[in-house]
């Protein structure tokens, strides 16, 4: 019971007042159940460091990358972070708790032979005239993915020749 009424107060918080979007609202909300589920206590003033360790190890051994478990213990310090803040709790078990590193890799690219490939679409058709739009802009931009796919009509000032992106945080 003390689980759900700490988390919806911190998802309150995360979303009334810090403004945060939906799919951070989401991974949150996924990483605070993922506590409850690691970690069996009734009341989170009794977990502790070794509890946070044993739960980032079990991660580990799940298959999640450093990087992931780093994201998941930054969510969980931030919400104990709160309750000291807003609910009186003592101490945060997770401050001194790190992630296991993770090799560092490169995206992968595509050639310009593979992208020549991908963007010899059909462009007689409407649909095909949309896509390869969509994928020189992806191309050429350096925009992300979800910021191309999320780009209306209305992002569009054709007599300026601009376009208007929302990225993360909506941003513009």
């Amino acid at each position: 019971m003390e689980h759900n009424h700490f988390q919806k107060s911190y998802i309150d918080y995360l979303t009334f007042e810090k403004g945060l979007s939906p799919n951070s609202i989401k991974s949150y909300t996924h990483d605070l159940t993922q506590l409850v589920t690691l970690i069996e206590h009734d009341r989170y003033e009794s977990i502790t460091i070794q509890d946070i360790r044993r739960a980032s190890a079990k991660l580990n051994s799940q298959g999640l990358h450093g990087k992931s478990i780093a994201r998941i213990l930054s969510a969980w310090r931030g919400f104990f972070d709160y309750l000291i803040e807003r609910h009186q709790f003592k101490e945060n078990p997770v401050k001194d708790v790190h992630a296991p590193k993770s090799a560092k890799t490169l995206p992968q690219t595509l050639s310009i032979e593979q992208m020549v490939k991908l963007i010899s679409i059909d462009d007689t058709t409407l649909l095909g005239l949309r896509d390869k739009a969509f994928l020189e802009l992806f191309y050429s931009s350096g925009l992300r993915l979800s910021e191309v796919v999320n780009v209306n009509i209305h992002d569009l000032d054709l007599k300026e020749g601009v376009i208007t992106v929302t990225g993360k945080g909506n941003k513009t």
